[in-house]
C-alpha cells in the first residue's frame, strides 16, 4: 500500500493567483516610485504596498506546505519548499481528532457548512493537520491512516 497525497487544483490556483497579484502590485509600485511619481497616485501606492505586505505575511505559510505519502510503515511528510522529509511511524499517533471548519462572513453569519479536517496528535506533542481543502484524495489518506492506527 502506497498512497501519495494529491493537491487540489483550486489549491494551486489560489497560490498562483497570489503570486501573480504580488508581481503585478510590485511592478506597479516600482513603476510609480521610479518613473512617474505623482502625488495623485500616493493613495493607490499605499494600498498596493499594504496588499503586498499582506501577501508577504501570508506567503510564510508556504513553508509549512507539505506532501504526504502513506506506506506500510508510517507517514512520510515532505516539505514542498525545503524538500525536508520526516518519517512518522503509525505507533507515534496517539489520537486522531476531527474538527469542523465553518465559513462565516464578517457579521458572524454562517455562509456554508464548511468541511472537517483531521488532526493527528503524536506522542511527542506534535500534530499534523490533514485537510480536504488541500488534498484531493483526503478520504483515501484518512481511511488508510485509520486502518493502520486502529
Amino acid at each position: 500500500m502506497l498512497i501519495k497525497s494529491n493537491f487540489r487544483k483550486q489549491f494551486w490556483a489560489r497560490i498562483l493567483l497570489g503570486i501573480c497579484l504580488f508581481v503585478i502590485l510590485l511592478f506597479f509600485s516600482l513603476n510609480t516610485i521610479l518613473n512617474d511619481f505623482d502625488k495623485s497616485k500616493i493613495p493607490i501606492l499605499c494600498g498596493a504596498l499594504a496588499i503586498m505586505s499582506f501577501l508577504i505575511y501570508v506567503s510564510f505559510d508556504l513553508f509549512k506546505l507539505h506532501s504526504i505519502v502513506i506506506s506500510e510503515n508510517g507517514i512520510e511528510k515532505t516539505s514542498i519548499i525545503t524538500k525536508r522529509t520526516e518519517h512518522i511511524p503509525f505507533k507515534l499517533i496517539s489520537s486522531i481528532q476531527q474538527q469542523r471548519v465553518k465559513y462565516r462572513n464578517t457579521k458572524g453569519v454562517k455562509i456554508s457548512e464548511g468541511h472537517s479536517i483531521s488532526i493527528l496528535k503524536f506522542e511527542n506533542g506534535k500534530s499534523l493537520i490533514i485537510s480536504p481543502d488541500t488534498f484531493e484524495n483526503y478520504q483515501e489518506i484518512m481511511s488508510a491512516i485509520n486502518r493502520k492506527v486502529e
